[in-house]
């Protein structure tokens, strides 16, 4: 009897950890505007790491990558190398595609803010060899204005500046390049 529960215990974490697995294996970018992309963004208008403004109304013409993380986020320090391989292969921010991460350090003004203080972000960035830019919200209005509620989160802006689509959690390498592909033929 005691050998039938065992198995019967066994199977069961087999078959919950094949069921994640399947799962995660289909995320795929959700639009959220089923085929209508008149779904404007919020503007942007926040300075990277390198005290480099950048105002997202500049960027009409190109597709926009927005990657919501924070440090302490194991899915986003995963991800984060493929984003800067993706970034480097699409031209480094120098042609059709832009790459910007967003970071919520605590700040003076914002104590409750989603992250550690801007140094360690940007000391973060450093020893991982992070070069695309990477937004430093201090004030965290952007991460309410963009509903983020789960890191990381990921949005894809078309060329006229609307979203395309977004994902609520960790998005792989292959998903992030067929996404921009996609979006650059609109």
């Amino acid at each position: 009897m005691k050998e039938k529960i065992k198995l019967i215990v066994v199977l069961l974490f087999i078959i919950i950890i094949a069921g994640f697995f399947i799962f995660k294996s289909k995320t795929k970018v959700e639009t959220g505007v089923k085929g209508n992309s008149d779904v404007k963004v919020p503007n942007l208008v926040l300075y990277d790491q390198y005290g480099k403004e950048h105002n997202l109304e500049e960027y009409k013409g190109k597709v926009v990558v927005i990657n919501f993380w924070a440090t302490w986020c194991g899915y986003c320090v995963e991800e984060m190398p493929a984003f800067e391989k993706v970034y480097k292969e699409f031209g480094s921010n120098e042609k059709d595609v832009i790459f910007l991460g967003v970071a919520g350090p605590k700040s003076k003004e914002n104590l409750n803010n989603v992250d550690v203080e801007k140094e360690e972000v940007i000391k973060f960035l450093n020893e991982h060899k992070i070069t695309y830019p990477n937004l430093m919200d201090e004030s965290g209005n952007s991460f309410s204005e963009y509903g983020i509620k789960a890191f990381p989160t990921t949005y894809v802006i078309n060329k006229n500046g609307n979203l395309e689509g977004f994902v609520s959690g960790a998005i792989s390498e292959e998903q992030l390049r067929k996404t921009i592909e996609e979006t650059l033929k609109k």
